[in-house]
């Protein structure tokens, strides 16, 4: 039993690097996505209000 144990460690180390990793993934598209829509959002309202009455 004593040698699955550092077989074990490595798998748990593994595991744990991709889930830091996927979070760092999950949060920079976040970023990303909240920025270009913002950019959208901002240009969608310059082409509404260039035309109007104002």
């Amino acid at each position: 039993m004593e040698m699955l144990r550092p077989h074990h460690s490595s798998l748990e180390a593994i595991t744990v690097l991709a889930a830091i990793s996927s979070w760092s993934w999950m949060m920079q598209m976040g970023v990303l996505s909240r920025s270009l829509t913002e950019a959208y959002l901002r240009a969608h309202n310059l082409l509404t209000t260039e035309g109007g009455d104002g």
